[in-house]
């Protein structure tokens, strides 16, 4: 059966084109025209060609099973067909040249002021400027609504710099008020403590010195020297003996084995000096104290020392020895 409607395909196919063909194609002629016209109001060849092609498919289905005689069905589907054709080749070539108008009205300009008479173009252009200007109106307040906000967050954060900036100073300021009441409190301590060193130093130097005075006023009373001296206080005496005597040798000797026990007192050191000096000259004392306070722990000779400089080398050397030695009352005198 399927057999016999292809082997007539043909002819029917010619028969029907011979009778319907030419009013066929003018009709859908006309139609891709009337929708190319009516471009801008919508897409009406693509509307047109997807109905067509509907229909012919239809059309072409229903003569293969029979439902329709062929004979009077052929005609629709020519018609249908060249309709699809038209307006799915009109809409191809609207959209490959971009016409929003329509190709007629881009080619001829009789038909886009036909257009424009009809209000075809102007109801477009209307509808976009609508369109355009709500769309504008919509960004305007969405631009001022931003605005809004933008300076709403720039004051609140300005705000929020300004408290932590005063937040900051304010810790600064306390913690500068912590720090030199800290440094107030610890010099205070500290201070307190040297006094306490000091006085303790003081104390023990002048026990020390009492002891050795003593010793010295005891010797004194026996006159002359010692022939077999062992203390710090009998080679004191014996060099006092000597220097008052004259006898500087001895004396000198006396002083030197007095300095090998160390003893902290700066009186017999200060005497020592001063017959130094009358001997040797201040470099010649400076030279044997310099050797004392070489191997000596006792601060006595070490301060007998640095009096044996010149004044400008003396004093920085005394500022030295006072900062590493700030406890040393005689340091001070």
């Amino acid at each position: 059966m399927t057999g016999d409607i292809g082997a007539a395909a043909p002819s029917l196919i010619r028969a029907s084109l011979s009778r319907t063909g030419k009013w066929a194609g003018s009709v859908a002629f006309v139609s891709g025209a009337v929708s190319d016209v009516l471009n801008p109001l919508g897409p009406f060849a693509a509307y047109i060609a997807l109905v067509a092609s509907v229909a012919a498919a239809i059309i072409a289905i229903a003569i293969v099973l029979r439902l329709v005689l062929a004979t009077k069905a052929m005609p629709a589907l020519i018609f249908a067909t060249s309709a699809a054709a038209i307006a799915g080749g009109v809409y191809t070539v609207q959209q490959e040249t971009n016409s929003q108008n329509g190709i007629i009205a881009t080619l001829v300009p009789a038909v886009a002021e036909l257009q424009q008479s009809l209000g075809i173009v102007s109801e477009k252009v209307a509808r976009i400027e609508r369109t355009v200007t709500e769309t504008q109106k919509t960004v305007e307040e969405v631009k001022k609504s931003t605005d809004t906000v933008a300076q709403k967050t720039q004051e609140i954060a300005a705000a929020e710099k300004q408290q932590t900036e005063q937040g900051a100073e304010t810790q600064k300021a306390v913690e500068a008020v912590k720090q030199t009441t800290d440094t107030l409190a610890a010099g205070q301590q500290q201070a307190a403590a040297q006094a306490e060193k000091l006085q303790a130093t003081t104390e023990q130097i002048a026990a020390s010195i009492d002891t050795i005075a003593k010793g010295f006023a005891a010797l004194a009373a026996q006159g002359g020297a010692i022939a077999d001296p062992k203390r710090p206080d009998e080679y004191y005496h014996n060099a006092r003996v000597y220097e008052l005597s004259g006898d500087m040798l001895n004396a000198r000797r006396s002083y030197l084995a007095f300095a090998n026990f160390d003893v902290d007192a700066i009186d017999p050191y200060t005497r020592f000096a001063t017959l130094l000096r009358v001997q040797d000259g201040k470099a010649g004392a400076r030279e044997v104290f310099g050797q004392l306070a070489d191997k000596a722990k006792a601060s006595a000779i070490k301060l007998v020392h640095l009096e044996q400089f010149d004044d400008a080398q003396r004093l920085d050397k005394l500022n030295t020895f006072i900062a590493a030695h700030p406890d040393y009352a005689p340091a001070y005198f």
